[in-house]
């Protein structure tokens, strides 16, 4: 980032910091997520301007700020090296916008952005960890968007930490209540199932045999024809890995 964008981006911030701590103007007020809240808080401690900034551009609830928050995250894992915990921090927080964390005014939610959670989610996978997959088995668990909830699994599956079967676990369980639904999202299903295949590669097989069991049910179920041929491809894949 060069100077000349740090400084406009520094009094930006400065005009909006009356303003952007959880957005409190009015009637506005947050849910019931204490912990995150206060994490990110923690970032005023930290002496590293770019991630103040980006904090702020967090919890600004204008959306194109947080947009600029997303695209500083990405320059710095594009850019290697060891992932500051403040990314973390700040990823946790828009992974969980309008869902965790709410912003009312007149009653209404004006911080939902499902393409803000995506993104995070997204950037939660490449950066990875014990930590990030934690973060991304509570957005598999509460976002109730299917495209968040795709690049969750997917996410997870880029990680491939699956220690005690926690993980897949909770694909299993994704892919059996899509599989009941009246109107199944092929998407999700497509990318639970990769991801269960990628799980299963990376940690010699998936011992449960619900694994296989929600793949066939997957293969039969009412998905376009690429889903179903997937959920055929995976069983044979991790069978030949011996899970």
């Amino acid at each position: 980032m060069n100077t000349r964008t740090i400084s406009s981006i520094t009094i930006l911030l400065l005009m909006l910091a009356p303003a952007v701590l959880f957005a409190q103007e009015g009637d506005a007020a947050t849910s019931d997520t204490p912990a995150t809240e206060r994490t990110i808080e923690e970032l005023y401690l930290s002496q590293d301007l770019e991630l103040q900034i980006m904090r702020s551009q967090a919890l600004a609830q204008d959306r194109e700020m947080k947009e600029l928050a997303l695209q500083g995250i990405r320059d710095i894992v594009e850019g290697g090296g060891q992932t500051p915990d403040g990314v973390y921090v700040i990823l946790e927080s828009l992974a969980v916008e309008g869902v965790g964390r709410q912003v009312r005014s007149n009653g209404a939610i004006v911080n939902n952005f499902p393409e803000i959670r995506r993104q995070a989610t997204e950037l939660l996978g490449e950066v990875g960890g014990e930590r990030a997959k934690n973060s991304l088995l509570r957005i598999l668990r509460d976002d109730p968007e299917p495209m968040v909830l795709a690049e969750a699994a997917y996410a997870l599956g880029q990680i491939g930490i699956n220690e005690n079967n926690e993980v897949s676990d909770y694909m299993v369980q994704t892919l059996l209540r899509e599989n009941a639904s009246p109107t199944p999202d092929n998407n999700l299903a497509y990318s639970l199932i990769i991801s269960l295949e990628r799980l299963s590669e990376q940690n010699g097989g998936l011992p449960d045999p619900e694994v296989l069991n929600v793949l066939l049910e997957t293969a039969s179920s009412p998905y376009i024809r690429t889903v179903r041929r997937r959920a055929v491809d995976a069983i044979v894949n991790m069978r030949e890995h011996g899970g």
